[in-house]
């Protein structure tokens, strides 16, 4: 008799183990057709997607009579070989920056099957800042079209910690009693979620309402359901400590430590992992998580994050009860650190095993810590111990707009570090952009690589990308490219993202940045883009339809524009020490013109309009009261960030329409006034400049969130009024 039982359990456990595969598969041949539909959509029909199992990520394609065979061993891996297809054969891409999607009137052959393996078995993807910086104010519509774009490159470990730890943390202070009003008091608004969950801040933008909490964990159990869908494993937030510093008046007895300033803020308090409330905490944490967005194998969460008191308290000690919580909660969990300005210390580290950590060297691309380059100033000789790392690309910092790569460093970097000794254990490669949605060519480089077995050749690969970026060959769009590829694509430095404009600057006569940790010099000569401006314009007969060939230009007339304002800037400040009234005021009514021509020149693309990213706040709010509030974290995070006057003003500003012409240009303006009276013997009042912005960010403007659809006509027309003068500055 048991033995029939037995046998019956084992038959309804094999039964079950094959419906939930048959499902899986189901939702994965599903998913890819929708995507195949979205992106080829006159062809779909032709094109079959074949699942192989097998222990590698590759794809293989093939054509077999009308049919296009894409293969794989799963949903991401057959998502790369779509994405392949459509680069080097239909000659198409999609990216934030402009689609190339046209008609597709047949699948071109591949002649012979191709198969291509992943050389990296992780492909990392997004940054907590990513969140807050681009992802806010996000809906479902842009998240589906996201997540498509992460699984056509091949992305296999998104970070989706932020958007539903509302709940989370409102379900978990529920049940350590904690009233309503005492839960809303710790959560930040939309636009600081980042900086909360890295434990950096509290509060700060809030309260948002219960309704906006259920729309987030909405989104997010989407969101997971999709990126599951295609087989991705998504990084959850862990618990490593963080708790409302009311937590240590309604815990007397536990020891939990005042964690200090970052900036001007109160970090939430530090629950010391030794004390037995946290094991307590995090126990209902991980439940209340499971419960809402299920299990993960990836946790992320960083203790001491950019600082951070630790005084007092053994960090060995710590992390290994901090992950003793997550393992208790997960056997198979995997803790996701971010290599970050000293961070993870190699205390910490030494507190946990081989296996049991993942390192993201979250700058690589330009401060590696694994420990191979001792050039670099994050340099770490014992790089991550023996811990498994990621070798990671950080191209934004803040959001902010402007032209910026280091194709070289992607084009080798990682090759580099899989043949150092020091380099045993990457296991990876990702990008953790702060802001995403500029300069896609270094994420499609970034992204290849994780393909490849050898470093990339630069110029033929930009040959290619242009192909695909524009939909066919075009020796002028290639010059252009290849222009851009050896001036702006190729810091040679360790910049902080772009080299900021000045028409986004707090007004100076001294501008050696915008943003505290930013730099406004220049690596690359102006002229270079000009020239490959040119290049690009000589080709709008055969590709002016193409919405990235439009894009593209607005981007590159925006930085000749953005570069020339340094140089007249420097006539400003020249004219100002001579004391040469009629030249000062030449020049600043010059440089005034540029912001306005700037503006003009942004409004022709949606992905350059204020106007866009405040109706997106606008639409998150479920009341008037809260859509107020949104759009104030919205507008104050790119301008003051915070509401006290400090380092961080102008850290996510952006060279937006909207910002331009309603508070750089007017900043400027009352600048060059007070210079001027200055000029004249006056003595004018000092300007208070966070007053203005903070007026400006509380002012109910309304900004257009429609495209004046005039990119070539608008972008032409700057062009040929400035091209004489920098040809003539930089060519003398």
């Amino acid at each position: 008799m048991m033995s029939y039982i037995k046998s019956k359990n084992t038959a309804c456990l094999i039964l079950f183990i094959f419906c939930l595969y048959t499902t899986i598969i189901h939702a994965e041949e599903s998913n890819l057709k929708r995507l195949a539909n979205k992106m080829v959509p006159n062809q779909a029909k032709n094109i079959v997607f074949e699942r192989i199992i097998d222990g590698t990520d590759f794809f293989e394609l093939e054509t077999k009579g009308k049919k296009l065979i894409i293969r794989g061993n799963n949903g991401i891996s057959m998502a790369r070989g779509l994405n392949h297809y459509m680069r080097y054969y239909l000659r198409k891409t999609t990216s934030w920056t402009g689609h190339n999607l046209s008609y597709t009137s047949s699948l071109p052959v591949v002649k012979e099957k191709i198969r291509v393996n992943a050389t990296l078995p992780l492909r990392y993807y997004l940054n907590y800042c990513t969140y807050s910086y681009s992802m806010a104010f996000w809906d479902w519509t842009q998240w589906e079209d996201e997540i498509d774009r992460m699984a056509m490159q091949g992305i296999n470990m998104p970070l989706v910690a932020v958007i539903g730890q509302y709940a989370v943390w409102q379900n978990t202070l529920r049940r350590l009693g904690y009233s309503e009003k005492e839960i809303i008091d710790f959560l930040p608004g939309a636009g600081y979620e980042a900086w909360w969950l890295m434990g950096n801040l509290e509060k700060f933008g809030g309260p948002v309402s219960q309704q906006f909490i259920d729309r987030q964990t909405k989104l997010q159990k989407k969101m997971l359901d999709r990126m599951r869908e295609y087989g991705m494993e998504p990084v959850l937030q862990g618990f490593y400590g963080m708790v409302p510093n009311s937590m240590i008046t309604k815990f007397p007895n536990a020891d939990i430590r005042d964690a200090g300033k970052w900036i001007t803020y109160q970090r939430p308090a530090f629950l010391v992992p030794s004390d037995p409330l946290f094991a307590k905490v995090a126990e209902i944490f991980y439940e209340e998580q499971k419960k809402l967005f299920g299990e993960s194998r990836y946790y992320g969460g960083d203790p001491f994050h950019e600082g951070g008191n630790s005084k007092g308290i053994n960090i060995t000690e710590a992390a290994s009860n901090i992950y003793k919580a997550m393992k208790t909660n997960n056997p198979n969990a995997i803790w996701v650190l971010q290599g970050w300005s000293g961070n993870p210390s190699v205390a910490l580290l030494k507190g946990l095993k081989h296996g049991e950590a993942l390192v993201l060297d979250l700058m690589a691309c330009a401060r590696p810590q694994w420990g191979g380059e001792p050039s670099s100033s994050f340099h770490r000789e014992d790089g991550f111990l023996d811990h498994n790392w990621i070798w990671c690309a950080l191209p934004n910092f803040g959001g902010r707009i402007g032209m910026y790569g280091k194709l070289q460093s992607y084009a080798t970097g990682v090759i580099k570090a899989e043949h150092h000794p020091k380099g045993k254990y990457v296991c990876g490669i990702g990008t953790t952009p702060e802001g995403i949605g500029t300069n896609p060519i270094n994420y499609d480089m970034v992204y290849d690589m994780a393909w490849r077995t050898d470093s990339i050749d630069i110029k033929s690969w930009i040959a290619n990308y242009t192909t695909y970026r524009y939909g066919s060959e075009n020796s002028n769009a290639k010059a252009a490219m290849l222009q851009l590829s050896t001036s702006v694509y190729n810091c040679p430095w360790a910049a902080d993202g772009p080299q900021e404009s000045y028409f986004c600057a707090r007004p100076s006569l001294k501008i050696d940045y915008v943003s505290s940790w930013g730099t406004a010099h220049l690596y690359y000569q102006p002229i270079n883009v000009l020239q490959a401006l040119e290049h690009l314009l000589k080709a709008e007969k055969e590709l002016g339809y193409i919405d990235t060939y439009r894009y593209d230009v607005v981007d590159i007339t925006r930085q000749m524009l953005a570069d020339y304002g340094k140089y007249i800037h420097k006539c400003i400040s020249d004219a100002y020490k001579e004391k040469n009234i009629k030249k000062f005021d030449l020049y600043t009514s010059k440089f005034l013109q540029m912001i306005l021509d700037q503006d003009l020149l942004l409004s022709t693309r949606k992905e350059f309009l204020l106007g866009e990213y405040i109706r997106q706040a606008d639409t998150c709010g479920s009341n008037p009261t809260e859509k107020r509030m949104f759009i104030n974290n919205a507008k104050r995070q790119i301008t003051s960030w915070t509401s006290v006057n400090s380092s961080l003003h102008e850290y996510a500003h952006k060279e937006w329409n909207g910002i331009l012409s309603t508070l750089y240009a007017p900043r400027w303006k009352v600048y060059f006034d007070y210079l001027h009276a200055k000029l004249e013997g006056k003595n004018p009042k000092e300007i208070d400049f966070f007053a203005m912005e903070t007026c400006w960010i509380e002012s109910k403007e309304k900004f257009s969130a429609v495209p004046v659809n005039k990119e070539i006509e608008i972008a032409k027309t700057i062009y040929h009024n400035y091209a004489d003068e920098i040809n003539q500055v930089y060519l003398k």
